[in-house]
């Protein structure tokens, strides 16, 4: 039984670490390529926010499912929408066919994420569910590490539309990894499944996550936009998100052990070291520079993933993983959705991209306040 929940535990790894690989691929492109059709800072903004509105509505229903039905084919499905969300952007020729794109990308997102997590969390071993999600985080490190350069080369090499098209279509061949037997759940009450996401540690960890994403998607946006409006090219901002998810790997694992036992403490270092680097980023944006400032932000990544996910999910029971996954994990939709659109109205408002770039930094120490606080308030109580 050991052997094939670890083999299994492996193939949703791998089908995990592609699946975030070739999303990677697309999405730096997509500022990009709303610029080559005119599209306002606004507009830009909302093509990478639109994402969130399906993901959001999905993921609670696309958690109740998996624990109800099954992880193997909420992911099959999963994939399936991600292959016609990039066939459409493969067919867009302006930017709001760029969002019914993203639409469909968001649904794909909503179903895969939350099925693969929740999955980590049956197949690890007793005391060790720090060190599984810090395995799956590091796959997703792997996917985002290896996605944007892949994604810069093609989109030089191929243009961005036959980019899109050749990824439609490799997504599909993750089939075979995520098609598996599993056991059947019983689902509980949802009562209980509510009473998960009242628990102090999942709300910490939640919004801990929203306040990340606001400030790392808001950031990624308008720097990628930014550094285009400068004159540099698609594989420059392309290397800066490989590096910081290379840089991101070194301590996943480690980080992961460590919030077995600390989960707290992981977030809020792993916030901190993030601040740090996004205020570099605010005051210098040479390109260069920006590959020293990915290192720092990718280890502070890798500390505060698998730190965020333990302390959300530790104490989730069998019965509703998938529910308080989906949840936990639409913080990343709603900074998606908030993020760019915050920063791109302060962007038509100063008339100033980097003033924008220094509501990151900010925004991530107060995340770190926010995780310290209850925890320092407990060890007093």
């Amino acid at each position: 039984m050991r052997m094939n929940l670890t083999s299994l535990m492996w193939r949703v790894n791998l089908a995990t670490m592609l699946f975030f690989m070739l999303i990677q691929v697309v999405v730096p492109l997509i500022p990009r390529y709303a610029l080559t059709v005119s599209s306002s800072p606004f507009l830009i903004g909302l093509s990478v926010s639109a994402i969130s509105i399906t993901a959001i509505t999905i993921r609670p229903l696309s958690g109740i499912i998996s624990d109800a039905w099954a992880r193997s084919k909420m992911m099959i499905l999963g994939l399936v929408f991600a292959s016609i969300a990039y066939a459409l952007l493969f067919v867009s020729t302006d930017v709001y066919q760029i969002m019914a794109g993203r639409l469909f990308e968001g649904v794909a997102v909503a179903l895969f994420v939350p099925s693969s997590m929740a999955s980590a969390v049956d197949q690890a071993h007793e005391g060790k569910l720090g060190e599984a999600l810090g395995w799956r985080s590091m796959m997703i490190g792997v996917g985002f590490t290896t996605g944007p350069a892949l994604g810069g080369l093609l989109a030089e090499a191929l243009g961005y539309r036959t980019t899109f098209g050749l990824t439609s279509i490799l997504i599909l061949l993750l089939f075979p990894l995520v098609f598996f037997r599993e056991p059947l759940r019983k689902r509980g009450p949802i009562a209980a499944s509510i009473k998960g996401i009242k628990e102090r540690n999942f709300l910490v960890a939640l919004t801990s996550l929203v306040v990340y994403a606001i400030a790392w998607m808001g950031l990624l946006t308008f720097l990628s936009a930014y550094l285009k409006i400068q004159g540099y090219g698609d594989l420059q901002i392309g290397l800066f998100v490989s590096i910081q998810a290379v840089s991101s790997l070194v301590l996943r694992i480690v980080a992961g052990r460590a919030a077995d036992r600390r989960p707290a403490l992981m977030t809020y270092l792993g916030l901190l070291t993030i601040s740090l680097a996004f205020l570099l980023i605010s005051l210098d944006q040479a390109p260069i520079r920006l590959y020293f400032d990915a290192v720092i932000f990718g280890i502070g990544i890798g500390v505060f993933v698998p730190g965020s996910q333990t302390l959300a999910l530790a104490h989730a029971p069998a019965s509703s993983r998938g529910f308080l996954s989906s949840i936990y994990t639409m913080g990343m939709d709603i900074g998606n959705l908030i993020g760019p659109l915050l920063f791109g109205s302060v962007i038509m408002a100063t008339g100033s991209y980097q003033t924008s770039f220094f509501l990151a930094p900010g925004l991530t120490f107060a995340a770190a306040i926010l995780v310290l606080a209850p925890e320092r308030l407990h060890m007093l109580g």
